[in-house]
């Protein structure tokens, strides 16, 4: 089945070389309408302002109309900031809005079969951060809605280590593991172990401006 592809934007001068990636394509300013229509396959969302808008509140409103559909955020400036915000609010992947043709198609074939896409950099400090997660000072307020059991699983997930790896080091079933993540997973309103980890490393993130304009694709 065609992919369809509708970007959700109110600068359209910006798209130039996303109507060229998908030259069948829609833009529109609404999602409402393809609700009924029929929904995308994959919605783009372009990110004019990140200082002026609030990103997550786009995301939530748009998966309130489109559950189903899988987003990607294109910035006019992206960074790492609205990459957290945008990738922990339910997109399946960020990049710049001026990347070439080429590579954004690259990145909807890597959404649209499952994957994430983010930048490398983003990605590192991702990963830096929740290996920090056994030394620095754990987010209290979104550890406290867990169990005392659910919080060490929290954890030791966000360190990036396998279901088999906690199960041994908690000494307790796999099955187990995976039943406390279904409970996490439901109370913090995560999708997945990436969305978790972000959650638990977020404020140990540094606040850094600077733009990255080389991106990179990680299967979810």
């Amino acid at each position: 089945m065609m992919t369809m592809h509708l970007c959700l934007s109110t600068q359209i001068k910006h798209l130039r070389r996303w109507r060229q990636a998908f030259p069948n394509g829609h833009i529109a300013d609404s999602a409402k309408e393809f609700s009924a229509t029929g929904p995308p396959t994959l919605l783009w969302l372009h990110s004019i302002d990140p200082d002026e808008s609030r990103i997550d509140k786009s995301i939530f409103a748009i998966r309130a109309i489109l559950p189903e559909t899988k987003i990607v955020v294109i910035s006019n400036t992206p960074s790492q900031q609205e990459a957290l915000l945008a990738l922990n609010s339910g997109a399946a992947g960020y990049c710049h809005a001026q990347a070439s043709p080429s590579f954004l198609q690259q990145v909807a074939t890597v959404v649209t079969n499952g994957g994430l896409w983010i930048g490398s950099e983003l990605m590192s400090r991702i990963l830096a951060a929740t290996e920090q997660l056994q030394t620095s000072e754990p987010n209290h307020l979104t550890l406290a809605q867990l169990t005392p059991r659910e919080q060490e699983v929290a954890l030791a997930v966000g360190r990036g280590i396998s279901n088999k790896e906690v199960a041994q080091e908690l000494a307790i079933t796999e099955r187990t593991v995976k039943a406390h993540l279904g409970s996490i997973f439901e109370k913090l309103e995560v999708r997945d172990r990436l969305q978790l980890a972000i959650l638990l490393s977020r404020d140990t993130l540094p606040e850094d401006p600077t733009q990255s304009h080389t991106y990179s694709a990680f299967p979810g």
